[in-house]
């Protein structure tokens, strides 16, 4: 029993960490599409 609660805690704190590396992912995507979104007006509105 006692193996068991160590495993449990052990997942829990692993389950945190994917979390903020989720979170860390998801924004370096969002810079990543603004940045382009920026960029490809940018070059439009020099074009016109």
């Amino acid at each position: 029993m006692a193996a068991a609660k160590v495993t449990h805690k052990g997942k829990k704190e692993e389950h945190e960490a994917p979390l903020k590396g989720t979170w860390i992912s998801v924004t370096v995507v969002g810079v990543v599409i603004v940045a382009t979104y920026i960029i490809l007006y940018g070059l439009y509105m020099a074009r016109i």
